[in-house]
């Protein structure tokens, strides 16, 4: 018994080793056991690995942003930011829709007869876009990171090379005066940066909860963004430097 136990658990590791996270349901099919027998597997044998959310990772890679895990954070103060954002977009422009939980409420707060052009790299945004009759979407796609529901391309600048973009609505997981934006996984960076050098209006869109907060991977500054949408007030320098720069900061009002 306990050999069988350590020769799953040794190729869940295996897995592992090129792939972020592997879906319970899956594993349990490659290793021919149940479910229920994988979960007693890493509840009684795994230092290393866990479930989240039916999905295993290793413990040594703490997860610091998952998808699901966020979409029920901060709901009403997206949902505001969405609506903002949502208003800028006019028919016939070419928009882009960064990856996260915002973006895809901005995507459904825009109107089902409006005809625009989308392009995304995210499963939830690309899920929102399809139900919009009046909306072409061009997919950079790829393999799909489960974290952030990111498809990670190596050949996305094929895809955007050719595009200019009206507007870009980009997430970030932290904003701070000194280190600038930065989200949490390094294959979102690329394609971020290319969008906003291709973008004629550049929004970002963030909840007060991101300011003052560093995360590992750097993608633009403040003044890199022509318009910043949050729930809140600001603190006075963060607003400064906004204007500065040519920027306008806008706070959605609360809801009545």
């Amino acid at each position: 018994m306990e050999t069988k136990r350590a020769a799953r658990l040794h190729k869940i590791r295996q897995a592992l080793i090129d792939r972020e996270t592997v879906h319970l349901r899956t594993m349990a099919g490659e290793l021919g056991v149940s479910e229920m027998t994988l979960r007693r597997d890493l509840a009684d044998a795994a230092d290393d690995l866990m479930l989240l959310g039916g999905y295993i990772t290793s413990r040594h890679e703490t997860p610091t942003y998952y998808v699901p895990d966020q979409s029920g954070q901060q709901m009403p103060e997206k949902h505001k930011i969405a609506r903002i954002a949502a208003g800028f977009v006019q028919a016939g422009d070419t928009v882009f829709f960064d990856c996260g939980t915002t973006t895809p409420m901005v995507a459904d707060a825009i109107p089902d007869d409006l005809p625009f052009t989308a392009i995304c790299n995210s499963l939830n945004v690309l899920m929102t876009l399809q139900k919009k009759q009046e909306c072409s979407v061009i997919l950079c796609g790829g393999r799909l990171h489960r974290r952030n529901l990111v498809f990670e391309n190596g050949r996305a600048s094929d895809v955007l090379n050719g595009l200019r973009i009206s507007r870009a609505f980009l997430s970030a997981a932290g904003i701070d005066i000194q280190c600038g934006i930065t989200c949490f996984r390094p294959e979102e960076v690329h394609v971020k940066q290319q969008v906003i050098a291709q973008s004629k209006h550049r929004f970002l869109l963030a909840d007060h909860t991101k300011f003052d907060v560093v995360r590992p991977a750097h993608f633009a500054d403040l003044n890199d963004f022509q318009v910043i949408i949050s729930d809140r007030e600001p603190s006075a320098q963060y607003r400064e430097v906004v204007e500065m720069g040519g920027g306008q900061f806008l706070v959605a009002t609360p809801e009545k």
